[in-house]
């Protein structure tokens, strides 16, 4: 996941530490809770993080968990840690109708105040149909996108990024299914300004993406809820 990716590396430079769950109260936590809507898979991801600060993750300890339930299941999400970020994980198999409500339940120990209503709506799914995988495009002409999705009034965006492109984005209005990334919008990574860098090709990715933010249980301190389907084509962006 591009977020819990970006993190990784940011904890890799800078360093981070974690905090066993029995000396924080969920008052002094940030959770960030996710669920992802993976594009070729009948399934909701589901991920939580619990910080202190901004570097300091939280491990729950015994007799507590974060399960998540959703279209008449639930899981409890597992421990996981890699490059210095501690996250909690599951899906819901089967769980991908728009409308549906996904709940993560923090469950504590002892005196200390659970967090059972942190809920979050499921999107309509986008997929892009629209370019082909593998084409490659001149940044001198307009790219045609299209992706297909059940009517939503939700809002989209668009994004482009690759080594040697700059990146960018178009925000697409409720019912949009389609979009041209006009001429001259994609253009050459300004990280060099010598003809050779102008001149580059490479793999970019378009992708398009559809996210609901949802409601953080109160008993938190603060943080987010969201949920997302991603939509990614992988096309040769050249002069």
């Amino acid at each position: 996941m591009k977020r819990i990716a970006a993190l990784a590396m940011i904890l890799v430079v800078t360093g981070c530490s974690t905090v066993e769950s029995k000396d924080i109260r969920t008052s002094g936590m940030t959770a960030n809770l996710i669920v992802t809507l993976p594009e070729n898979a009948d399934e909701a991801d589901l991920s939580a993080s619990l910080r202190v600060g901004t570097l300091t993750f939280v491990e729950l300890g015994g007799g507590e968990e974060i399960t998540g339930a959703g279209g008449g299941q639930t899981t409890k999400l597992d421990h996981h840690r890699a490059a210095g970020v501690t996250e909690y994980r599951n899906r819901l198999d089967g769980v991908t109708k728009a409308g549906t409500v996904i709940t993560f339940n923090l469950k504590r120990d002892g005196d200390n105040a659970s967090a059972p209503t942190s809920t979050v709506v499921l999107p309509e799914r986008v997929r892009l149909a629209a370019p082909a995988a593998g084409t490659t495009y001149s940044r001198r002409t307009a790219i045609a996108v299209r992706f297909d999705s059940e009517p939503s009034q939700l809002p989209s965006i668009l994004t482009w990024a690759g080594e040697c492109i700059q990146p960018g984005s178009l925000q697409l209005e409720p019912g949009r299914t389609s979009a041209t990334i006009a001429r001259g919008s994609i253009k050459p990574s300004i990280t060099s300004a010598t003809p050779k860098a102008q001149s580059s090709t490479c793999q970019i990715d378009l992708t398009v993406t559809r996210r609901v933010e949802g409601t953080l249980d109160k008993a938190f301190k603060d943080g987010s809820i969201a949920a997302e389907t991603q939509s990614v084509r992988r096309v040769g962006s050249a002069p």
